[in-house]
């Protein structure tokens, strides 16, 4: 099992010694990072990130560097990552990718209002009308084509039997002719940046690849639009309001989108529980999978047709 890495002074230095970003003025861990350890670096010449890599290898981070650089030529919100001396997008440090982005100032914030998530909805679509790069991934890495993982080690755990009945629902309810392109995959809050209430980034495009457009909005959704550990229809008609404005739903993806929640919710919640019971245990976290498959199931519960109504208001 892998462990974090450490970001000692001397590791800092010794990584920074393949760029030129001056001397350094400032160092400051950053919170979160679930599955990677990053610093903010302020030095004579700007603010960065500096991101070691835990979990992704040399090949998927190359992949999530060029993406950067095309999302950034594309004029999508999202910090640029700085090239190495060498011009390399991304260095090796102890068998692990490191890569550094400028740090863009603003706020995090996870109440959203109805006007930033309309934004949230706008820049979402905006992604999705981009032609996705040719070494983008074709698979989500922890949609459903990842849940057997968790079957195959015969866990005795109530979240495993809840699985395995969510896949049955899934895997009738879903659609898969419905579209595909170029996704981010983990829009929650803390991907979020905004100054005075403007969204000014989207950060952490590590699980992009050429997925369904409506997981994407799913994943949004259960990520930004909760209150009070809930799911809000209104800030859900928020998000979708603003991603109407640049790319109309049909009919059928109107109809889909609920599932397409419910799938977004079940993935995330596995993405927990697979991190904090098997790859990395940890018994403060691990219960952290319930907020998210209690998102699924609040809204599974809800009716067809109140969920069109309340979400899609002007129909």
């Amino acid at each position: 099992m892998a462990e974090y890495t450490r970001l000692t002074p001397e590791t800092i230095a010794s990584l920074l010694s393949c760029y030129d970003l001056g001397t350094v003025t400032d160092m400051t861990p950053l919170a979160g990072g679930l599955a990677n350890s990053s610093i903010k670096i302020t030095t004579v010449s700007g603010t960065y990130t500096l991101t070691v890599c835990d979990e992704k290898n040399a090949r998927e981070i190359d992949c999530l560097t060029r993406v950067v650089a095309y999302l950034d030529k594309q004029g999508i919100p999202t910090p640029r990552v700085i090239p190495a001396r060498s011009g390399d997008l991304f260095i090796m440090h102890d068998s692990r990718p490191v890569y550094i982005k400028e740090f863009l100032p603003g706020q995090v914030r996870e109440d959203l209002s109805f006007s930033m998530l309309s934004q949230v909805g706008e820049v979402l679509a905006d992604l999705h009308r981009l032609d996705p790069p040719p070494e983008i991934p074709q698979q989500f890495p922890y949609g459903m084509g990842a849940f057997s993982e968790i079957f195959e080690m015969r866990l005795d755990h109530p979240y495993v039997d809840w699985l395995r009945q969510k896949i049955g629902f899934l895997q009738s309810a879903l659609d898969p002719a419905m579209e595909k392109g170029l996704i981010h995959g983990d829009l929650f809050w803390d991907n979020l940046v905004f100054t005075h209430d403007i969204l000014v980034a989207v950060l952490d495009f590590e699980e992009a690849c050429h997925y369904y457009k409506l997981y994407d909005i799913g994943m949004c959704a259960i990520g930004c639009c909760a209150r009070d550990e809930r799911l809000s229809m209104a800030r859900i008609a928020s998000l979708v309001q603003g991603y109407e404005q640049r790319c109309p739903l049909t009919h059928t993806e109107k109809k889909q989108l609920k599932i397409f929640i419910e799938y977004a919710g079940v993935a995330a919640s596995f993405w927990r529980f697979r991190q904090y019971h098997v790859r990395h245990p940890d018994p403060t976290r691990q219960n952290s999978h319930l907020e998210l498959s209690s998102r699924a199931d609040q809204v599974h519960a809800m009716d067809d047709r109140e969920f069109l109504d309340r979400v899609f208001t002007s129909d």
